[in-house]
């Protein structure tokens, strides 16, 4: 691979570009304490020799060391041809997004990914991701209504699309809650209404699990702390299990009733969240840190 299709390692960062330069100092400073190099040096080991590799999904899941518990039965509930939309709780960042790219790409590899645009810059992973944006701006709006047409479109084709409907990593809802599960908060109608316009196969998977109590502390605190930690919640997990679970799935037209985007998003969630035993009832709804 030629050099210019390399990242730089200073936008190798959940820092934006256009960001004030001192917000970009305190983000870059903080990744690089806590786990940003290690990471860059990952990426750019797959780089060098991509092809040892089926995929980047793989080459991913291979250098960080993640042991996927999912089983086969679990497995074979994704389907591998026709419409479908795979939704899931976002309880660590950019590695549940990694995770369930290479869980569906054992099944199908017509997926699209939809993430913040800020993660759009792996050359690797531009004909799987489609961007996103909760922030509720004008630009936001727009990047949001256009994905929704590409995805709209993907799914019509008879594609996969891969999404979180929070849109943001679950956090716990009070300010130190040192034994307590970190929660996605409500999810967002954007993926109730891409579901009413398409009638895919829904598919609710479940990631068990929380980020470390720092990074649940700094979400309290700033928006700027949150995303200087995401890098170091990647680097925790290397060389570690990630419990899986799949659902049945099902289908909007299947559902006896007319629900609203609000209600059908709950109802989501609820299935996604009671895939994970440890749970008889919905659990509570997590802090929406934007």
């Amino acid at each position: 691979m030629k050099d210019m299709d390399y990242i730089d390692s200073k936008y190798f960062s959940y820092a934006d570009p256009d960001d004030p330069i001192l917000k970009k100092i305190l983000i870059r400073s903080i990744e690089y304490l806590t786990g940003q190099p290690k990471l860059f040096k990952l990426y750019r080991s797959y780089q060098e020799k991509p092809e040892r590799w089926k995929s980047f999904w793989d080459g991913c899941v291979n250098l960080l060391k993640l042991r996927i518990n999912i089983s086969n039965i679990d497995l074979d509930k994704i389907p591998e041809t026709g419409p479908a939309i795979v939704v899931a709780n976002h309880p660590f960042g950019v590695l549940d997004g990694l995770v369930l790219s290479w869980i569906v790409s054992q099944k199908r590899k017509d997926f699209k990914l939809l993430v913040h645009s800020l993660l759009l810059r792996a050359p690797e992973t531009k004909g799987n991701l489609l961007p996103i944006d909760f922030t509720g701006d004008k630009e936001a709006l727009l990047t949001n209504l256009d994905t929704r047409k590409k995805a709209r479109k993907h799914i019509s084709d008879g594609g996969c699309i891969i999404i979180f409907p929070s849109g943001t990593v679950s956090t716990t809802l009070k300010f130190y809650q040192k034994k307590s599960k970190a929660f996605d908060c409500e999810w967002k109608k954007f993926t109730s209404r891409l579901i009413k316009q398409t009638d895919p196969n829904i598919i609710p998977i479940n990631f068990p699990g929380t980020n470390s109590l720092a990074f649940q502390i700094f979400s309290h605190i700033s928006l700027v702390l949150r995303s200087s930690l995401l890098f170091f919640e990647i680097k925790r997990r290397i060389n570690s299990d990630v419990e899986v679970f799949v659902g049945e799935s099902f289908k909007y037209s299947e559902l006896e009733d007319d629900l609203s985007n609000d209600e059908l998003a709950d109802l989501l969630r609820t299935k996604t969240y009671l895939l994970d035993q440890d749970y008889s009832s919905p659990p509570p709804y997590g802090l929406d840190p934007d």
